[in-house]
């Protein structure tokens, strides 16, 4: 893959998730409240730092989650004198929330902007394993395969931030094309149950994927 069509993938990627978020999201501070605590459902955080991580106004901040905790998204907790939101797991669409979340304003977001320095030397990368699949919990990694020219320290070295940003660990697995068209054909069950499950395209789609997944005399030009 040459560094223009890479370029052009990163943007496709970012207008798509742009263009969903701001429709299903008008308000750009509901989209971060929402992935702050979404995301993370054990977090508890007051009025003040939520604001201040999403750079609003503390009173324009309290109304919003007033009224995302009336429309049952929230959970409102009374600690002392500081009043903290969370998010209501139990609410019947935050299962659907969650992964919409993941796909729009929250993680996969995140994890395209820190790979976009190096995105010349990907052929494709996504997210697999329990975040793909809606089922993680607050300890859980957040699990990446790349697969390019890329090495395992630049890739480290660029999700360090993302790492800051979801406070959450990233653990990536980086091939080369060579090595996971050779790993595919030897039949690993690791590779052939990452294949089988859910994923959360960041740099490529599906058809990338199924390319590379064939032996090199096949492959089109």
């Amino acid at each position: 893959m040459n560094i223009v069509s890479v370029e052009a993938t990163i943007v496709a990627v970012k207008e798509t998730f742009a263009t969903a978020s701001d429709l299903l999201f008008p308000a750009q501070y509901r989209q971060k409240a929402l992935a702050l605590l979404v995301l993370r459902p054990e977090r508890r955080l007051h009025v003040r730092e939520i604001s201040r991580l999403t750079g609003t106004s503390p009173g324009t901040m309290a109304k919003e989650l007033d009224q995302l905790q009336r429309a049952g998204l929230l959970d409102r907790h009374q600690v002392r004198n500081q009043v903290q939101f969370s998010a209501n797991a139990k609410h019947p669409v935050f299962p659907e929330l969650s992964g919409l979340l993941r796909k729009t304003v929250g993680l996969a977001n995140v994890l395209v902007g820190a790979l976009a320095p190096v995105a010349d030397k990907i052929d494709i990368a996504f997210v697999f394993g329990s975040v793909a699949r809606a089922t993680d919990h607050w300890g859980s990694d957040v699990d990446v395969i790349v697969i390019g020219s890329v090495d395992f320290a630049e890739i480290l070295h660029a999700m360090y931030p993302a790492q800051e940003t979801l406070q959450r660990e990233i653990n990536p697995k980086v091939f080369s094309a060579a090595e996971w068209q050779s790993k595919l054909a030897s039949g690993s069950t690791f590779l052939l149950e990452v294949m089988a499950n859910p994923k959360i395209f960041l740099i490529g789609k599906h058809d990338v994927l199924d390319v590379l997944g064939q032996p090199r005399e096949d492959r089109p030009a």
